[in-house]
């Protein structure tokens, strides 16, 4: 009789536990999800801001080979152009094939690689679009993706049309006029959709923090029993690890450094001061001179280590309020807030300066390194964030052309600067 009291009181109690035991482990689960879940989407999120600066990088490039090869009639001009615009085509590519009923995984993940996106997010990439498409700020997105397509479709064709004027010996300037117009209209109409496409970008990314922060609380308070504990260290931890998400998406994961988005999101702010008159900022773009001999002669890895000890010696040489971004691959931007014209430039001749003294040391490989800085005021006249990074990466241009590691302070009525900004 004992012995079946005994297998009774322990039955009850393998109950007892059982019923603690499952909450605590549907929470568990529920918080694994949580991660996986906000993961995959930051990421994929992060994903397709990379994305962006590529897509708007290569056609920025491709109009300005188009406008070389205008005036060269070079056809290495116009091969440059194609390798440029390969970019946001290989992107088109890949939209049209995810809006399918019935996509081809392999056609669209083809398509983002040759958009230069990395393989390991192309997957991610694919699910955001697919699965979320028609949440309203992500088929917001799409729908401007959409229409950027369909300007830089309208891009390439003036470029067959050029080339094709070329080779017929129509290129004179009245037969040109036109299409070189159009170029520089669809240009125009591109820079706009650019700068929605990131903000929508970044609209996405703060409103999953917004949604995924909250759920994390949630979930967490519901352990008001013997284990509140144990689940509230789970809850610090996992809102440990979605800050770190939440800083992934505003920094470069290589250097550190603010990422594109959130410079481009702080400029905007510090451009809305200087149209009320209240501060006086300045911004840089800045370019390595020597990236691409680095890269080929010591590989990715080099490359990579070269970018982080420049991003730290160009910080030694800010004040703590600036703000320095990698842009993308060697590009970065720098924002000098309350900081006039004088102070601006001599600043950027200190970054200069530093690079240009500074030698890289790769596995007995020695290097010299220079840079090229444009510089522009942000004042009432700049309008916006597209303006303002495309006068100053004009300006940065114009210094690689007259001989690089140099500053060139963007002056804009300057003819010159003009033509690579393309007002001229």
């Amino acid at each position: 009789m004992e012995i079946m009291k005994n297998a009774l009181r322990s039955s009850v109690r393998g109950k007892r536990d059982l019923r603690l035991i499952l909450p605590f482990v549907a929470i568990f689960l529920a918080l694994v999800l949580l991660s996986s879940f906000s993961i995959d989407l930051l990421s994929a999120a992060r994903a397709f801001v990379g994305g962006e600066s590529l897509w708007s990088k290569g056609q920025k490039a491709a109009v300005i080979h188009l406008m070389q090869y205008a005036g060269s009639h070079d056809e290495g001009d116009f091969r440059a152009y194609e390798q440029a615009i390969a970019v946001p085509l290989g992107d088109h590519r890949a939209r049209l094939e995810l809006v399918q009923a019935r996509f081809d995984y392999d056609k669209a993940a083809a398509g983002l690689l040759a958009g230069g996106n990395h393989p390991d997010d192309i997957p991610g990439m694919i699910r955001l679009v697919r699965y979320f498409g028609r949440l309203s700020a992500i088929h917001r997105s799409l729908a401007i993706w959409e229409r950027g397509d369909a300007e830089i479709a309208n891009l390439n064709q003036f470029a067959l049309q050029l080339h094709t004027a070329v080779q017929t010996g129509h290129a004179a300037a009245p037969d040109l006029a036109p299409v070189l117009r159009g170029i520089q209209e669809t240009d125009a109409r591109l820079t706009p959709l650019e700068e929605a496409f990131s903000s929508s970008l970044g609209g996405i990314s703060r409103r999953l923090r917004d949604i995924l922060i909250p759920g994390i609380g949630i979930i967490a308070a519901s352990l008001l029993f013997p284990g509140v504990a144990l689940v509230l260290r789970d809850a610090r931890r996992e809102r440990r690890h979605t800050l770190r998400l939440v800083h992934q998406v505003s920094h470069d994961s290589l250097t550190g450094l603010f990422n594109r988005l959130e410079f481009e999101r702080l400029l905007s702010n510090a451009i809305a001061q200087a149209h009320r008159g209240t501060s006086t900022h300045v911004l840089m773009y800045l370019d390595l001179d020597q990236f691409k001999v680095v890269n080929d002669s010591c590989g990715h890895g080099g490359g990579d280590d070269l970018l982080r000890q420049i991003a730290k010696l160009m910080r030694t040489q800010l004040r703590q309020s600036d703000v320095l971004a990698r842009l993308g691959g060697d590009e970065f931007g720098v924002l000098l807030e309350n900081c006039n014209a004088v102070d601006g430039e001599r600043l950027a001749e200190s970054i200069r300066d530093a690079v240009s003294h500074f030698r890289f040391v790769y596995r007995r490989h020695t290097f010299a390194i220079g840079m090229s800085i444009g510089v522009i005021k942000l004042s009432q006249s700049v309008a916006n964030v597209a303006e303002a990074l495309s006068a100053a990466d004009a300006a940065c241009y114009l210094a690689k052309q007259n001989g690089r590691n140099r500053v060139q302070v963007y002056q804009q009525h300057d003819d010159a600067i003009r033509h690579f900004h393309g007002d001229g």
